[in-house]
């Protein structure tokens, strides 16, 4: 019987990766407490590892005032566009992409630094329009030339001086909306994963002058679709919710999730652990792994798991599994290697890691090392105060006390580089 590719990466990544840290704990709590083996003792006994993580997870939320700040936001830019662009209003649609849409966005650690707030504006345009990628991208940042646009590779950024966030908007049309011979030149290399065909866009490669195939709904739906899923065996499903971020427009999600959304927690703390990398200077801000590919990687080993009917007693456990495996998903075709976009066929997010001599990948390694000794350290505690304490130091988070807590300068433990995986049929 065939795997899906997703299964195929983690029946593979199985067999190379350490064994899940989680495991030492059950005698040991079993021991302790002098709990059963059964589902309601072992959310138990997980609690102190769940609350101080799930705490971490709250303190990284983007505050709910500053969402709703992002929604007029979203709001003022579409009834700018719809003012001052040629195409009638109901044409014109601005939707969030990137983490604002799959509910994985989060503080950085400094305060002071700004968040980003990725939109696609699709605009339905003819045929005989859609012959001009350029001045497509160039009506759309003339439309926002008012707000300080800034044209990017693909985008425009709008910098909202005043707020904590800027906006980046991808102009975009229905691939629909390009003609069948432009997508014919388009398709050898990037052609919509026929699940996600009708919603995939050509956004304006201002580099080459063309259109090239995004799918960020896909994504998103891709990223949905996998969480929902659920691979926590117990129906003692605790609730740690401290309260619910207010959204009062629909373009822009509420981005409080609970540690039971175990699939979104991971991507943020992990994320969150990535910046915390770059601050403590363990990689560098140039080399970091993208949050696309954290995400990717992710969903897929989240998504394999489930394809292989693998179950877990906990989230922590879960999480646990995640990072483990994580790194080994990575694929290595020839000398090259291969992170793919599900949603479009031929694009790869390590397209930059094949360019670079090597420095990307080792970032990547040497991140994924550190977060596993950092989870390896958190687990090993049995107190909740210090639990607590550790969570609050690895993932960059005040701790209300008298001592100095501080940022301790953290180093990659030397441990052995995991191989890529090798392609699968």
């Amino acid at each position: 019987m065939s795997q899906t590719k997703s299964a195929a990466l983690v029946a593979q990544a199985e067999l190379v990766r350490p064994a899940r840290l989680t495991k030492s704990l059950e005698s040991f709590a079993a021991l302790r407490d002098g709990f059963n083996t059964d589902s309601q003792d072992r959310f138990r006994y997980y609690r102190p590892w769940a609350q101080a993580l799930n705490a971490a997870n709250v303190h990284i939320t983007v505050r709910p005032e500053e969402i709703s700040a992002a929604t007029d936001a979203y709001k003022e830019v579409g009834e700018h566009l719809a003012a001052n662009l040629s195409w009638p209003r109901d044409s014109i649609l601005i939707q969030p992409q990137g983490s604002v849409s799959t509910q994985t966005l989060i503080r950085s650690p400094n305060g002071n630094e700004k968040f980003d707030i990725d939109a696609v504006c699709q605009v339905d345009i003819s045929h005989v329009e859609a012959a001009d990628p350029m001045g497509f991208f160039q009506s759309v940042g003339f439309a926002l030339q008012e707000l300080e646009a800034e044209a990017k590779k693909r985008c425009w950024n709008i910098p909202f001086t005043k707020q904590p966030f800027y906006l980046e908007f991808t102009p975009s049309v229905p691939m629909e909306s390009v003609s069948i011979q432009t997508q014919g030149v388009m398709a050898p290399r990037y052609r919509a994963a026929q699940q996600y065909d009708k919603t995939a866009l050509a956004v304006v490669d201002t580099p080459t002058k063309s259109w090239k195939t995004s799918n960020p709904a896909g994504m998103t739906k891709w990223v949905d679709d996998t969480a929902k899923r659920s691979l926590i065996q117990t129906v003692a499903v605790e609730s740690f919710a401290v309260g619910r971020a207010r959204a009062d427009i629909a373009p822009v999600p509420e981005q409080t999730v609970e540690i039971t959304d175990t699939l979104r927690v991971a991507i943020r703390l992990f994320k969150r652990h990535r910046d915390m990398c770059v601050r403590r200077s363990v990689i560098s801000p140039e080399t970091k792994p993208i949050s696309i590919i954290i995400v990717t990687l992710l969903t897929a080993c989240y998504e394999g798991l489930a394809d292989l009917n693998r179950t877990f007693e906990h989230p922590v456990e879960l999480m646990d599994e995640l990072a483990a495996l994580m790194p080994h998903l990575l694929l290595k075709i020839g000398n090259e290697y291969h992170i793919d976009n599900p949603t479009v066929e031929g694009e790869n997010f390590a397209e930059k890691w094949n360019h670079d001599g090597g420095e990307r990948y080792r970032s990547f390694i040497t991140w994924c090392k550190v977060l596993s000794a950092d989870l390896k350290t958190i687990l090993a505690l049995t107190d909740p105060q210090a639990i607590s304490k550790r969570v609050h130091e690895v993932f960059g988070i005040p701790v209300p006390t008298s001592g100095d807590v501080g940022l301790h300068t953290m180093k990659p433990p030397t441990l052995k580089v995991p191989p890529a995986g090798r392609g699968l049929a």
